[in-house]
């Protein structure tokens, strides 16, 4: 069935399903041999951040990110986290919420931080470790941390600690993004609308690079990390459930973005360069397991073709503040 994602601050009840379902699946073992569900989620974007494309390359674009899979790849993420909910929850019709930040950085920047996104019956607030709210110490734990081993190769570590956020104490980016930054964004060289464009990476220009935020950096999605800060700034930034939030809204806005512009093509296309694998239209994203009891809908085989329309999964409730 198709299913509406909502904005959590509009919506009690999917704000209030939503934290216990992310509780849920961090007691959640999918194998006896496996992480908690929740945990996997965190595994998979530290080595999607940690797999270069090409290899070796120095670039910034990974398996995920800096590149055009950006927006298909945490698609795909959403997707298989919202599937998981649903099971969790005992609930088929449970829409993954997003949060509106864009309305947050409207507010004077003293404000930002004191959002009801941050109030103790929502995600809690600052701290290290953050002391109140669903995800305060006691009632969440962090359990893995990426690292690098002797030959600086991607790994991951075991810890046992509270969740980290300094909400707007970064001291040159201490505020998120703006409405209007967003809808010049989404309306950006509006009669020569692209997804993408060659390098294809950090310095790109086109719609995926300016929503990821490195023009600018950081900006819009990139910032939202920097602002919320502490555990949402490294490759393990899904241990913070605002991970999904700001990302929801990052594909709503990309879902908005298709709609008013009659779906522009994605780019790059099949007859790009090899160099350009993981991020070319029909290329295989890059998985953690093919195994259907994590992912049973694609069964870790997608492409970028196969996430440009979802309106069969999911649609969103609006996108008026995005023209």
């Amino acid at each position: 069935m198709t299913v509406t994602r909502q904005n959590i601050l509009s919506n009690s009840a999917t704000r209030d399903k939503y934290i216990s379902g992310i509780k849920l699946l961090k007691n959640d073992f999918l194998k006896n041999n496996w992480p908690n569900t929740y945990d996997i989620f965190v595994i998979w974007h530290y080595y999607s951040m940690m797999t270069h494309t090409p290899p070796n390359s120095t670039d910034g674009r990974n398996a995920a990110h800096s590149g055009p899979a950006f927006l298909p790849w945490h698609r795909w993420m959403l997707i298989l986290l919202e599937n998981h909910l649903q099971r969790v929850l005992n609930d088929s019709s449970f829409g993954l919420p997003y949060w509106n930040w864009a309305t947050d950085g409207d507010l004077p920047q003293s404000q930002q931080p004191l959002s009801p996104i941050w109030s103790d019956n929502c995600l809690g607030g600052s701290g290290k470790p953050v002391n109140r709210g669903p995800f305060a110490v006691g009632s969440w734990q962090v359990n893995i941390e990426g690292s690098l081993d002797e030959n600086r190769e991607p790994v991951i570590v075991s810890v046992n600690r509270g969740l980290r956020r300094a909400l707007g104490e970064d001291i040159q980016w201490p505020r998120l993004p703006s409405t209007s930054h967003v809808k010049a964004v989404v309306n950006s060289n509006a009669t020569n609308v692209k997804y993408d464009t060659s390098p294809w990476n950090q310095s790109s220009s086109g719609f995926r690079n300016s929503l990821e935020g490195w023009p600018n950096a950081p900006s819009m999605h990139n910032l939202v990390h920097v602002f919320i800060g502490g555990d949402m700034a490294p490759a393990t930034s899904p241990n913070d459930p605002a991970f999904y939030l700001n990302h929801c809204n990052v594909d709503r806005i990309w879902a908005g973005w298709q709609k008013i512009h009659n779906n522009p093509p994605y780019l790059p296309d099949s007859n790009a360069s090899s160099s350009l694998f993981r991020h070319r239209i029909n290329d295989l994203l890059f998985a953690i397991t093919t195994d259907p009891l994590f992912d049973p809908i694609y069964k870790g085989n997608v492409t970028p073709a196969d996430l440009l329309d979802t309106s069969a999964i999911y649609v969103y409730d609006n996108f008026d503040d995005l023209n």
